[in-house]
Formats: structure tokens, C-alpha cells, sequence
């Protein structure tokens, strides 16, 4: 950089010069010589608090344009965009229902959700029921794939899934996890709570990730 070649030129020139020995008083860089030190060059001590050589010393002003690159704020139009700026559009979880989720655009959806590529979806997933022992059974562990059938059209399609399965976790039904994984989408398992949370942290990262989850409330 021009500023920085410059600066380093003006520096290298002021250690040179204070490392001669200069049998007179020379107070532009601060030397200082006498017969009695044998020619030995003794710099005179800096003002207390300076670090740098000043103007008079052979240095740089360090109010000069040119110093801003650390010295000012930095000038915002070089096309550099905060990698941490959260899109206001985006979608995520404001609020945890026990029967649903309350949008950050002010939406609630009732019962099963899917947020992917910043859209959300109602998905019609059977509520939890007791199979044929009399063991209630999460709709997780009996997901079919159809229900998933969006992912077929969605591009792009996300790096990661985040599976919410109401108060514990519940592994995914494996044909629901084959199909997922045979597309390229990795799973990983929650509760409804903590994927909702994850969910929002990768978006405001910038993460490709989508949201598959029953409400707060399903126990099973």
C-alpha cells in the first residue's frame, strides 16, 4: 500500500540516522554525542506517552489522510459488506408455542413447521398416538418421507436440517433420515427448544441450514 511503503521508508530513515554518532546536538532526531561516552550516540528521552518518532524526528503525522487505514474509522465505500449483517426479511423463531411458533414477522403457525430457504411451511404430520402395545409413539420415529417431498424442489437445498421433536429428542425414522442424507442434507437431532435456538444462530451466520420441528409442547 502507497500510505504504508511510505511510512515504512520514513521510519527506516530515522533509525538510520540515529544510529550514527554526531559529535554536535542534534535535536531534530534526538541524538545527543560527547567526548566523554567515547562517540557513543544516546538518544534524548521522548516525551512521556510518545511511542513514535514525531514530524520534527523524521516520522509521520499521524493525522495525515493517508493513516487512516488504522488511525480513523474506516471509510465504508470500498464495497465491504459486514459478513454479521442479519437480513431483516430472514425468517426465525420468535417465540416457542406449546401448540405452534411465533415468527419473527409477527405469523404464528399451528402445529408441525418447516422453515427452509426462508420460507415456512405448515406440514401435516399426525399428532403423536399410541401404536399397537399402547406406547405413545413421536411423530418423528414414524415420519414418511413424503412429508419431506419440498426438498425435492428447493434450490438450493440447505447443508443442514435441525429436527425438533417437542420436549426430548426422538431419533428420525430411518426412511426419513435415508432420504435426507441421499439428498445431501445432514440431520441433526433436538429438542424443539434448542433447534429452534440453533436455527436462528446459523442463520444469523449466514448458514444455509432449514428447521423441522413439532411445538414445544409434544411429549412423547
Amino acid at each position: 500500500l502507497p500510505g504504508l511503503s511510505s511510512a515504512a521508508s520514513q521510519l527506516n530513515r530515522y533509525y538510520n540516522s540515529s544510529s550514527r554518532s554526531n559529535n554536535n546536538d542534534d535535536q531534530g532526531h534526538g541524538i545527543q554525542s560527547s567526548k566523554s561516552d567515547g562517540g557513543m550516540a544516546n538518544k534524548n528521552p521522548r516525551q512521556r506517552g510518545q511511542q513514535y518518532p514525531g514530524v520534527n524526528e523524521g516520522g509521520y503525522d499521524r493525522n495525515d489522510d493517508r493513516f487512516q487505514y488504522d488511525m480513523k474509522a474506516p471509510l465504508l465505500d470500498a464495497g465491504i459488506a459486514n459478513m454479521f449483517q442479519v437480513d431483516e426479511n430472514m425468517i426465525s423463531i420468535a417465540e416457542n408455542l406449546p401448540t405452534g411458533f411465533r415468527l419473527n414477522n409477527g405469523n404464528t403457525v399451528y402445529g408441525p413447521l418447516l422453515i427452509v430457504n426462508n420460507e415456512a411451511f405448515a406440514l401435516k404430520i399426525p399428532p403423536p398416538k399410541p401404536d399397537a402395545n399402547g406406547k405413545v409413539v413421536n411423530p418423528m420415529f414414524i415420519l414418511d418421507p413424503k412429508a419431506l417431498e419440498v426438498f425435492d424442489v428447493v434450490t438450493p437445498k440447505p447443508e443442514l436440517i435441525i429436527v425438533g421433536s417437542g420436549t426430548r429428542i426422538c431419533p428420525l425414522s430411518p426412511v426419513a433420515m435415508k432420504y435426507l442424507t441421499s439428498i445431501g442434507i445432514k440431520v441433526e437431532l433436538s429438542s424443539t427448544r434448542y433447534a429452534s435456538s440453533t436455527f436462528n444462530t446459523l442463520c444469523e451466520e449466514g448458514r444455509n441450514a432449514a428447521l423441522l420441528a413439532l411445538p414445544a409442547g409434544v411429549d412423547a
